[in-house]
């Protein structure tokens, strides 16, 4: 069958990001012998027309949507990007394709019945695409019904009439991970110093209450062996002519035998590579651990810390606590490691105290590399054991599942509190970045930025721009003028906070 594949994703905070969740079904689908056309819109001015040309080109019988986030995560001032799917993406593609139209991705991982009848389609999977979308492609070409396939979504006149249970790909190593930017244009990408983007595991067994990543890939560990891992990695760097490899699993370095197995692996092959990874979990952090991640590449890493007080990680179901936070960071310092603090502020437990242990914290601990991302408001999604927490109480705190951004209420604080106690600490440290007020980028400082960084900085922090432009705004008093115009507007209400 001939398959259009299209990336939704245009969102470009705070860089634009390669299409790895699509590139990896791309790549199945291209394995099982069907014709893949990939359309990527992340850089598109006119989808619409992007999308039509497209279809002309490319005649699919089937097309398929990958759908990122439902939303900019934000606790506080929740941004839905799913509006611009539906009106930019969505409703072009069915003005002009009569035939099946599938979305996946993350997004559908978690609301996959309420997207599909947000965005008036038939066919959704979610979970694991692979093996899943395969599996739809064939029944539809040989008009066999749809009905019990695994991880299917279907929707018949305006009802939703299967929801079916993900089966997660059992073999991950079986997959054409190597094939997963075939056919996909990256010179767009390229001035952004882009990262191909890698996997050595899916799954997640811990229960942090704010994650879905439980609904999205199971709840048990799927590991890819460590040497294909790192013969993937190389096959793919070779392909791109990229050295910048983000590891993108939920929880990087657990479990961590098995992540030092690949690092092992990636040193062995003597790879000229720079590594990075969102997902490093402070209880499974050692001094070997650090040691094999700068011996691989590291130079920097975002930590995910969330909280550096004892109640408020106990709150958002952190299986570690405070000084476990503060001992991973002083091994990455050691090291030679620069970190990004992410803290997410307003979840279970937390107060005007609790947050001010944890600022302090961070500020005694971070290096003058480091930078601190915080987000203000934990957004209550479906699946995760905030969720169901709240459901519990009161079944009618959601009429879709949360489907419609919801933000997580502390008992013992206003977040519009928290936000302002976090905003006069922004102003007085150059480190800090709001993710609610700060994650819009223009593009042409995103350009600036990355080629400074490529040509004058290499061995700096990706972060290393921002830093910078703090800095000569406090050199030149922009900063001071903020922070004049802030304790006049919020002062009298923060005072004795």
């Amino acid at each position: 069958m001939r398959v259009l594949l299209i990336n939704s994703n245009r969102c470009d905070q705070p860089t634009p990001v390669l299409p790895f969740g699509l590139g990896c079904v791309a790549a199945a689908v291209r394995a099982a012998g069907h014709a893949v056309t990939l359309l990527d819109l992340c850089f598109s001015t006119q989808p619409g027309d992007d999308i039509r040309a497209a279809l002309r080109r490319a005649r699919p019988d089937v097309v398929g949507i990958s759908i990122r986030n439902l939303d900019n995560s934000a606790g506080y001032g929740t941004e839905l990007l799913v509006t611009d799917v539906r009106d930019a993406v969505v409703r072009p593609c069915r003005a002009a394709f009569p035939g099946p139209i599938v979305i996946g991705g993350p997004a559908v991982g978690i609301n996959g019945a309420e997207l599909l009848a947000y965005l008036d389609l038939e066919l959704a999977i979610r979970g694991d695409g692979e093996e899943a979308m395969v599996e739809l492609l064939a029944r539809l070409e040989r008009g066999a019904p749809l009905t019990g396939l695994p991880g299917l979504v279907r929707r018949e006149a305006g009802r939703v009439v299967e929801d079916n249970d993900p089966a997660p790909v059992a073999d991950l190593d079986a997959l054409p991970f190597d094939r997963i930017y075939d056919g996909l244009d990256l010179a767009p990408y390229r001035p952004f110093n882009p990262a191909v983007q890698v996997q050595t595991k899916r799954g997640c067994p811990l229960g942090c209450s704010y994650c879905t990543y439980n609904r999205i890939e199971g709840r048990a560990w799927r590991l890819r062996d460590p040497e294909r891992v790192a013969d993937g990695v190389a096959r793919l760097c070779r392909a791109t002519g990229l050295a910048l490899v983000e590891l993108t699993d939920s929880a990087f370095n657990l479990p961590l035998d098995h992540c030092k197995a690949v690092l092992r692996a990636l040193i062995a092959r003597r790879l000229d590579l720079e590594l990075r990874t969102l997902g490093l979990n402070p209880g499974a952090v050692d001094a070997e651990l650090v040691g094999l991640m700068r011996q691989a590449g590291f130079r920097e890493v975002a930590l995910g810390a969330e909280a550096v007080c004892d109640a408020t990680l106990r709150g958002l179901g952190k299986g570690y606590d405070a000084r476990a936070v503060l001992a991973a960071a002083r091994l990455l310092h050691d090291h030679g490691i620069a970190v990004m603090w992410y803290l997410l502020v307003g979840g279970p437990g937390e107060t005007p105290a609790t947050l001010r242990a944890t600022l302090a914290a961070v500020n005694a601990a971070a290096g003058p590399r480091d930078l601190v991302v915080i987000g203000i408001g934990v957004r209550v999604y479906h699946g995760s054991p905030l969720a169901a927490r709240l459901l519990a109480a009161d079944p009618a705190c959601t009429s879709d599942r949360f489907f419609t951004p919801l933000a997580y209420r502390p008992e013992g604080a206003d977040l519009g509190l928290l936000k302002a106690l976090v905003k006069r600490e922004a102003l007085r440290q150059t480190r800090y970045l709001m993710y609610d007020e700060d994650e819009h980028v223009p593009r042409a400082i995103q350009l600036a930025a990355a080629w400074a960084q490529r040509t004058l900085a290499p061995g700096q922090p990706s972060w290393q721009s921002y830093l910078v432009v703090r800095r000569l705004e406090r050199l030149f008093g922009i900063t001071a003028l903020r922070r004049m115009t802030f304790e006049r507007e919020h002062g009298a209400a923060l005072a004795g906070r």
